[in-house]
């Protein structure tokens, strides 16, 4: 948030074709401008249900960047927001918020986030280097449909996305849009 100001993006994807349908960015004013690792994560509720108010097209799934299921409370942005809409949610951070790394059982590269002896996501590497990103469960979808989706993007759609999101802010502040 910058200026007091939620930026704001969304892409719509077509996963069979693989290829951005629409892009489209916002503007949002929100109650509380700060981050606290608290129940003010319910913030960002508002803040995606504005950005998506607006869309002509229903996805089959959200992947919003927000933690779901893998929050301390068990219950993050994703998942508040799913309750919200009756699409489902995927939850997705760039830093393990909670829980535990386990590496899978299976030989794959893909490790598994526990929280006691309970699979609350997945960690899924980031092209080309040693992080991941961490997927859990929002709402209406389940932890092993999530993994299938979320696997089947073309992740390089993330950085991409950040640095539209940028150049649209850079644009704001400078009158161009």
């Amino acid at each position: 948030m910058i200026e007091d100001l939620a930026y704001s993006g969304l892409i719509v994807y077509n996963i069979n074709n693989k290829e951005i349908v629409n892009l489209f960015f916002q503007t949002f004013k929100p109650i509380f401008t700060e981050y606290f690792s608290s129940i003010l994560f319910l913030n960002q509720t508002e803040i995606y249900l504005d950005l998506i108010k607006n869309i002509d097209i229903i996805p089959d799934c959200y992947v919003i960047n927000a933690s779901g299921q893998m929050h301390p409370y068990f219950y993050g942005a994703a998942c508040d927001f799913g309750l919200q809409i009756e699409t489902p949610v995927i939850g997705y951070t760039k830093k393990l918020l909670f829980g535990d790394l386990r590496l899978n059982n299976v030989k794959s590269n893909i490790s598994q986030v526990y929280s006691e002896e309970n699979l609350i996501g997945y960690a899924i590497p980031k092209l080309n280097t040693k992080k991941f990103y961490y997927i859990s469960v929002g709402n209406n979808i389940s932890l092993q449909s999530a993994l299938t989706i979320f696997t089947q993007l073309d992740l390089g759609l993330f950085s991409s996305f950040r640095n539209d999101l940028n150049n649209y802010i850079q644009n704001r502040k400078r009158g161009i849009i």
